[in-house]
């Protein structure tokens, strides 16, 4: 199966907006998708898929997830090889986290298959 590296963001409007920003942020359209229980957002291409929504993770050691409504999961499909797959999920997901972080808008934490917390971000505050 494949790992999953997670982007969790701080911010207090509705998703909807957060659906605007990034779509603005990353210059990609995202599809409202449905399973019947739970509604989520989604890019997807050949080689990349980019969920967003909400979640129900607790706090685990120092992964405070709870501090972050919105997860964003990023996992690379349709390669074989599993170096290239970790490389593309990689490179993706350290575009998105890059692209968010240099907006200064949001607290953001990087986890690497929901166990490694591997860096975080505050905006500095504006006084």
């Amino acid at each position: 199966m494949s790992r999953t590296l997670d982007i969790f963001v701080d911010l207090p409007q509705e998703i909807e907006h957060l659906i605007k920003e990034l779509e603005l942020i990353l210059a990609l359209k995202f599809e409202l998708v449905s399973d019947g229980t739970d509604n989520w957002y989604e890019f997807r291409n050949s080689t990349i898929t980019l969920t967003v929504g909400k979640h129900d993770f607790e706090n685990d050691r120092d992964i405070k997830f709870e501090e972050y409504p919105y997860n964003l999961s990023i996992k690379a499909l349709n390669i074989s090889n599993e170096l290239d797959r970790q490389k593309w999920r990689d490179d993706f997901a350290s575009y998105v986290f890059q692209k968010l972080k240099a907006t200064e808008s949001y607290r953001l934490m990087l986890v690497d298959d929901l166990q490694v917390k591997l860096e975080e971000f505050a905006p500095l505050v504006k006084v």
